[in-house]
Parts: structure tokens; C-alpha cells; sequence
């Protein structure tokens, strides 16, 4: 897996960060993967490019693309952190989870040409992990999938889901499947979680 020491690393420089009370935001995640990234000795900074722009959604930009070169393939990084909201106000859950899936789905429409290998890193706090495990919500198994199992996304599979779920999702939807590549616990009731996005 081309990024398995990178995403050890980033888990434990996030960790550490969280620990500390370091203000963290989804700008913060990326650094961070950044700073993994580069520390490995296997990447260089001209190696990565940052917001690169979408070569199927008008207007939209891929986090991250990692080039490829020699016989290394070319990948593309999205992330997401979910939160609670700082003042304490109930966040809309259901349209979050349809956030994260989307995300998913703008990655699965990363043409070849651009990247091989899509990785989408969702980092969040408990509030979230708990809405994502709840089995009245569906999606625990997308949160939990682990070794060599893959889960299946599709149109049809959010079919009989909360309006304000499918509403995320409707325009880009597509039949992908994603895979566990790394999932750890880390300080201050967070959780990372890195899920390789395989086209059908």
C-alpha cells in the first residue's frame, strides 16, 4: 500500500497535536498529512500539489494529488474533519454523512489519467463516529469496514435514505466501492480513518 508509513505517521503527529489541545482544523489535518508525507524521505515537496482542479466537476479541486513518477502511481488525497460546533449548537449529522459520502464520490470520478490511487481521510470527533455507528443510520459498516472487505456505494444503496442524505449526494453519485486502508483511535474521543476509493 503506497502510503502505509505516511498514514502511521500522520496518526500519531495528529494525535499528538490533539493531545496537546492545539486549536485543529481541517487545514491543520492536511498539514499535517503533509508533514508525514514529506518526513518519510520517499516524497518530495515538487511531488505534491495542492487544490488541484477537478478534471470532471466544473469548478471543483482535489485536495491532493501525490505525482506519479518512475514506477510509482499517481494518487489523489481528499480529506474531511468533522466536529462539533465550537458553541455548542446541534450540527445537521444526516447532511454531514452525506458530506463524507460525497466526498467519496467526487474521488471515484478522479479520471485514471489524473490518479490511480484515491484515498479519502475522514478525521472526526465522537459526535460524528457515533451517527456513523448508530445502525438505525446505515452506514456503520462504510465507518467500521475493515481488513479486506469492501463497501459498496451506489445510487441505489441511499435510495430509501433521509432526503437531506440523497440531496448531497444525487448529482455525483456513481457505483464505487471503498476499502479500509488504516482506522485508529486518537485523543479527545477523535478517530481517523483512511478509505481507498476503487472504481467498479
Amino acid at each position: 500500500m503506497p502510503l502505509a508509513d505516511t498514514f502511521k505517521e500522520f496518526s500519531e503527529l495528529l494525535g499528538e497535536r490533539l493531545g496537546l489541545g492545539v486549536c485543529t482544523t481541517e487545514d491543520s489535518i492536511r498539514y499535517t498529512f503533509y508533514t508525514a508525507l514529506l518526513s518519510s524521505g520517499r516524497f518530495r515537496h515538487t511531488d505534491v500539489i495542492l487544490e488541484h482542479p477537478h478534471p470532471v466537476i466544473s469548478g471543483a479541486k482535489i485536495d491532493t494529488i501525490i505525482r506519479g513518477v518512475h514506477d510509482r502511481q499517481p494518487v489523489a488525497v481528499e480529506f474531511k474533519y468533522d466536529r462539533a460546533n465550537p458553541g455548542g449548537k446541534n450540527q445537521n449529522k444526516t447532511h454531514r454523512a452525506g458530506a463524507v459520502v460525497n466526498d467519496i464520490f467526487r474521488l471515484a470520478r478522479i479520471p485514471n489519467s489524473l490518479a490511480t490511487v484515491r484515498y479519502f481521510v475522514y478525521v472526526t470527533d465522537a459526535e460524528m463516529a457515533g451517527y456513523f455507528r448508530n445502525p438505525s443510520n446505515r452506514l456503520e459498516d462504510l465507518f467500521d469496514v475493515s481488513g479486506p472487505a469492501r463497501f459498496a456505494l451506489n445510487p441505489s444503496v441511499f435510495s430509501r435514505f433521509p432526503k437531506t442524505f440523497v440531496t448531497c449526494i444525487e448529482s455525483l453519485a456513481c457505483d464505487c466501492q471503498v476499502r479500509s486502508v488504516f482506522a485508529a483511535d486518537l485523543p479527545v474521543n477523535h478517530h481517523v480513518r483512511a478509505f481507498e476509493v476503487l472504481t467498479v
